[in-house]
């Protein structure tokens, strides 16, 4: 938390660096008090490869953050994603010890330290070097025989299980994330993987409830998260989005990408069966190339066959780790790139289920930028830092990535 209880979210895209700025208002509802994006290019794929250029594009971001809110920016809760995320389903378990022998030989109740105990269990094990647990998220617990606990603090027994989820990254990714932000002047609070803090921005408690998907189509990522009554079932990151359909456009109309990129934005769909082909815009021929015309439905044809491919793969992800099943409310997406018009009746094509853009929830803002799906990462990250951080009692040690991390957390057990 920085000065006058202002939480700031920061995420470090491959396209642009988006900050948000945000303090309690009334009724858990959060008041936007600033925000900013600036152009990145220090990123490829959700990688940091320029630490320099992105830490400057951080410095302007925040520097817009600073006076619009009045503070100065000392601590940021940062979105992580990338190639170099890992997640997998981990079970625990443990005995119930009476240390004090005082039970007689009966079952005994569980504490809340019991329950920390076989959730740290579950985090043993055996992880390549280089890679670091950035999220344990309990799922469900069991209790002799007993399954499908949420919480079964105060219930009575011998054997203790959880099912977690656990996210994983690169150790040199986290560190050089820290390296970039410090870079810019100020600390890493937390690390929260972003399809986790777009779900808290964008999704209903019905939805979670019932079961969703929610996909986020970033520039140089496609992110997923699948959500059921236990909580996170699954998590990836595909090292594919919007440039790819971007750098299409720019070779096969043989133009520069940020022509390429200008054209996506203006007229780009892609869902061909909605376009027409006698609206027609003119393309800018390169070097004193004569200019050229095409119609709307050809290029959407561009756009739709890279679009169907990136949502094909996310389908395989979740059909080859049997995520379908837990589907039941449908899929809803966020990020640059499901703006583009036509996304959600492709995505209905593609899956066969409902779909609809998520927009972030639970927010004041008198400009009504938020209100894009392109902003659900960096609100819910500041959703992650109110609901966490302000009943945080311990102080994290800035000088060790691993303390930064939050293992074990009341935010995913009430949230999740």
């Amino acid at each position: 938390m920085n000065s006058r209880g202002i939480y700031i979210g920061l995420d470090i895209g491959t396209s642009k660096v988006c900050a948000i700025a945000a303090e309690p208002d009334h009724e858990d509802i959060l008041k936007i008090v600033g925000l900013s994006s600036s152009p990145s290019t220090g990123l490829r794929r959700g990688t940091i490869v320029d630490i320099e250029a992105t830490s400057a594009a951080i410095r302007q971001a925040l520097d817009e953050i600073e006076v619009s809110a009045g503070i100065k920016a000392e601590y940021v809760t940062v979105g992580i994603a990338g190639e170099h995320i890992f997640s997998l389903n981990a079970r625990g378990v443990i005995g119930i010890a009476d240390l004090s022998r005082r039970s007689g030989g009966k079952e005994l109740e569980i504490t809340e330290e019991d329950v920390e105990r076989v959730v740290e269990s579950a985090t043993a094990v055996g992880l390549p070097n280089g890679r670091q647990i950035i999220h344990v998220i309990p799922q469900q617990f069991s209790v002799d025989d007993e399954a499908g606990l949420r919480n079964p603090v105060g219930m009575t027994g011998r054997r203790l299980e959880a099912q977690v989820h656990l996210v994983t990254s690169a150790t040199a990714s986290t560190k050089n994330i820290i390296s970039t932000v410090r870079n810019a002047g100020c600390q890493v609070k937390d690390f929260v993987l972003e399809p986790i803090a777009s779900a808290q921005s964008v999704l209903t408690e019905e939805e979670k409830q019932i079961g969703v998907g929610l996909i986020d189509i970033g520039a140089g990522t496609t992110d997923a998260i699948v959500m059921s009554k236990f909580g996170v079932e699954h998590t990836v990151s595909l090292p594919f989005g919007g440039n790819q359909v971007t750098s299409d456009i720019a070779s096969i109309l043989r133009i520069t990408e940020e022509q390429a990129d200008e054209l996506k934005l203006k007229f780009g769909h892609c869902f061909t069966e909605s376009t027409a082909v006698d609206k027609v815009f003119d393309v800018k021929g390169v070097g004193g190339r004569q200019d050229r015309n095409i119609n709307e439905s050809e290029f959407s044809m561009y756009i739709e066959a890279r679009m169907d491919e990136i949502l094909q793969m996310v389908k395989n992800n979740l059909k080859e780790n049997g995520m379908l099943k837990h589907l039941n409310s449908g899929l809803v997406f966020t990020g640059g790139g499901s703006k583009i018009p036509g996304l959600e009746a492709l995505a209905k094509r593609v899956f066969e289920m409902p779909v609809r853009l998520g927009h972030p929830i639970g927010f004041t803002d008198t400009t009504e930028m938020i209100e894009s799906p392109e902003y659900a990462t960096a609100t819910g990250l500041i959703a992650y830092a109110a609901k966490f951080q302000s009943n945080e009692r311990r102080r994290l040690d800035r000088g060790a990535p691993a303390r930064i991390i939050n293992k074990i957390s009341e935010f995913f057990r009430n949230n999740f």
